[in-house]
This record gives C-alpha cells, structure tokens and sequence, in this order.
C-alpha cells in the first residue's frame, strides 16, 4: 500500500526478562542499560509467559438526545498493573507478595537458625518500587515504576506435580510530583526524525523586525529556539507539529538563515528570510 511503513525488526520478542525490586524512594536507573543502582534486587526466576503490564485508563461518556453517538468522552482516573508469577521462594520475595510482612529468627532447640515469616496486619501494608526489563537482542527497555503496592490476596497452588509460584500483583501508585511509570530504552525505532523547515512566510521583512511570519516543517513540536540571522524570533507560538509563528527581531539588510533549535542538533533554511 501507498505509504505503508514495515519494520520486522520493530518486532520485539522479550528474549530475556527480569523483575527488580526496591524500597520506595531507591535511585532508579538513568538509562536502559547501566547497571541497577545499589538497593535493587531482582525478583529471580518466573514463569515464562506470566509477565504482564496493564494499563487500565477509565472512562465516562456523555450521551445526548441529538446523538446516538457519545457526544464527549472523557478520562476520569487512571491505573497500570504488573503481574508475574515468581517461581523462586525467598524472605524479599515473599515480603513483596504479601505487601510487606516481618521475617524473624527462630532458634531451633537443636542448633542452627530457623525463619518465622508474618504477614502484615491491615493497614500495615508497605508500597515498593519496581522495573520491569526486556531485552530483546541488543534492544533494552526498562518500565520503571516508582512506587506499587501488592494487589490482590495470595493464592499458592501447592500440587505436586508443578512448582508453586508465588503471585506478585502489583498496583502501580501515582502523584502528582512525578510519573507515575515511564519507559527507558535505547531502541532506535524511538527516535523521531528531527524537525525540518519547508517555508517561512512571508519571506522578507523590515530590518527593523516586527514581522509576523509563519514558518511550517516537521516534527516543529522539538523546537525550542528559532534564529533569524543568529537572533531568535520574538514570541514564538507551536500552532501544530508543522506550523508554528512568531515575530522577527530586528535586523541588517540581506538574506538571513532561520535556523531551528531542537534538542538534537539544529536545521537551517539557508536564506530563508531577507530584511530589506
């Protein structure tokens, strides 16, 4: 088809994953593959098709009596959840499954140590902070997750036919500070192209400045400056991703270059605004 767009290696197959945990507030990683900051653990083994990350937006419709259709949609809260099935049985682990817990030790009378693990009581609950990592050949993501709570109750299958897992159903908890989740990666089918100018309107101009012009490109949303003749352009307005506007400073008489600034690197319209 006209203007299809296909990528078999923006497929991506988790060929590896992993779960890490944390107390709230630990430093969370910078990027999708340096090595976890002190205070991570990972969850250890799960089973192979357990991993799961839900986001559950909610929301309301407005119906009207001129419309069969809902006349306005709008989101009023929204949730994510992770859930995995963790296969190996330890003190962390099983704090993270029942929302937090005590593990104390019990001196047996003949020698050694012995472990007593209690559940929280209500209301004694304790959030956590987790990420989820993928990887996928050399591609790398990490859904970070600031702050999560443990769910549901806990049901372990103890057949003895198949090992007992333990079930981690995670709330992920939000606030207004910071993002309630995000995703690192250094996949490359993340990076947009980087914004373009087609034309500046009009294109010429006293030098005196003060000319409303109108430029239009691509991608112009990354835009965080723009120069005309090294002097960046007076209240600068994002119409859409291929239009914004502005006004001129003031010039010297001749072709200027308008040059957009965007976080990775500029483009420039050679010439493309003469003060007269």
């Amino acid at each position: 088809m006209a203007g299809e767009t296909t990528n078999n290696n923006q497929i991506v197959i988790p060929q590896l994953s992993r779960v890490w945990l944390a107390p709230v507030g630990t430093t969370a990683p910078a990027d999708a593959t340096v090595a976890m900051p002190a205070g991570w653990y990972t969850a250890g083994l799960f089973t192979e098709d357990s991993l799961k990350f839900n986001s559950e937006p909610n929301f309301e419709q407005v119906r009207s009596a001129q419309s069969s259709y809902p006349t306005r949609t709008f989101q009023t809260t929204d949730a994510a959840t992770i859930e995995v099935d963790l296969q190996q049985w330890s003190g962390q682990n099983f704090k993270a499954v029942y929302g937090g817990g005590a593990i104390t030790v019990v001196t047996p009378a003949g020698g050694g140590k012995h472990y007593r693990f209690a559940p929280p009581r209500i209301g004694g609950r304790s959030e956590i902070a987790a990420c989820i990592e993928i990887i996928d050949g050399g591609k790398h993501y990490r859904y970070v997750i600031p702050r999560a709570m443990q769910m549901e109750g806990v049901s372990k299958d103890l057949a003895k036919t198949k090992e007992s897992v333990l079930p981690l159903r995670l709330a992920i908890q939000g606030g207004d500070e910071t993002d309630a989740w995000y995703v690192l990666s250094n996949d490359p089918a993340f990076q947009f192209p980087d914004p373009t100018i087609t034309t500046v309107t009009p294109s010429t101009g006293p030098a005196a400045g003060g000319t409303n012009v109108t430029i239009t490109g691509t991608g112009l949303s990354a835009v965080t400056d723009v120069l005309i003749g090294g002097t960046s352009l007076v209240g600068v307005l994002l119409t859409n991703d291929t239009t914004l506007t502005g006004v001129t400073p003031a010039g010297t008489a001749g072709a200027k270059d308008v040059v957009i600034v965007f976080p990775g690197g500029t483009a420039t319209k050679t010439g493309g605004f003469t003060y007269s």
